[in-house]
């Protein structure tokens, strides 16, 4: 088995080689090329310092490598079922780790589908921490909507994708990887490269990904936000903040007002914390789906020879 660069392969080799590691997983998430690119823009995927897993001319498995200032992100890291228990997971994750190692890098984090025990177990053996369940959750399209949301505010403003980057940039709490601030960014970034690459021809500027939002004042004093990328058929990427008031009642409210605006989407989750604010959700209608573990290594862990440290 050799490990060799993913940027070696195209798109289409990669995305078919990570649909193959996935065919039996608790949660499958099948890729196709374009979201894929999508993937790697919005959340810094560095394909040079990614791994793909190698016997013969086969590829048996796949390991992706994000990179920001001082952070490491492994994602997609999975191997083809008939590789399995032979230490190729193992062998990816190390070359991750010693190649976000190469950069100034303080911690690499990860996440990893709750109950996926043989993952949780690899990755604890390489002195990655538990820090959080995150949830990923929906909410189909209702026609029923609740009034008491929008007879509580008092003023609602609409947002634009600077003014969205902006909150972002203020926002104090500490984000998962696919919801800080630099994915955000990366949405005006997946714009541009679909314009550069022509598979943008014939979309209208309004229709090109961008981040909306509305900051809503209620008449009790309460205050909050919620961000989103609208599509056609979906909302995504949605985030709430609430600046005051009680988390649930706030984070209900600004929910509904969102669905009022967009009453015919699906609207899709990733990576909430389970706090009040996910209390607030469920209150609007979503339920969950599954929830990943999300895990730290921070780069003082040394736990065999040539162990990453940055």
């Amino acid at each position: 088995m050799i490990l060799l660069p993913a940027s070696d392969y195209t798109l289409d080799e990669l995305t078919q080689a990570y649909n193959q590691t996935r065919t039996d997983y608790l949660i499958p998430m099948p890729m196709n090329p374009d979201r894929l690119n999508e993937y790697i823009t919005l959340y810094d995927v560095d394909l040079p310092s990614s791994r793909v897993a190698v016997v013969g001319e086969t590829i048996v498995g796949l390991g992706m490598l994000g990179r920001r200032p001082g952070q490491g992100w492994i994602t997609r890291l999975g191997v083809l079922p008939e590789g399995r228990r032979q230490g190729i997971g193992g062998a990816m994750l190390q070359a991750l780790m010693e190649q976000a190692a190469l950069t100034d890098v303080h911690e690499v984090w990860l996440e990893v589908i709750k109950n996926n025990q043989p993952a949780l177990e690899l990755f604890r053996r390489h002195q990655f921490q538990p820090t959080r369940e995150l949830i990923i959750a929906r909410r189909p399209p209702r026609a029923s909507h609740n009034a008491a949301a929008l007879l509580a505010a008092r003023k609602i403003y609409y947002l634009q994708h600077e003014e969205v980057i902006d909150l972002h940039c203020a926002h104090r709490e500490r984000m998962n990887w696919l919801n800080a601030v630099d994915s955000m960014r990366n949405v005006r970034r997946l714009a541009a490269s679909l314009a550069e690459s022509g598979s943008a021809d014939g979309i209208p500027l309004h229709q090109m990904p961008h981040l909306s939002g509305i900051l809503v004042e209620f008449h009790d004093g309460s205050r909050g936000w919620v961000t989103y990328l609208a599509t056609t058929l979906e909302l995504k990427r949605i985030a709430v903040e609430v600046t005051s008031g009680a988390p649930v009642v706030v984070t209900a409210c600004l929910l509904e007002l969102l669905h009022r605006l967009h009453a015919a989407q699906d609207a899709v989750v990733e990576n909430i914390p389970d706090d009040e604010r996910w209390q607030g959700f469920q209150r609007a209608g979503y339920f969950e789906v599954f929830r990943r573990i999300e895990m730290v290594r921070p780069a003082e862990a040394s736990d065999y020879p040539g162990s990453f440290a940055a």
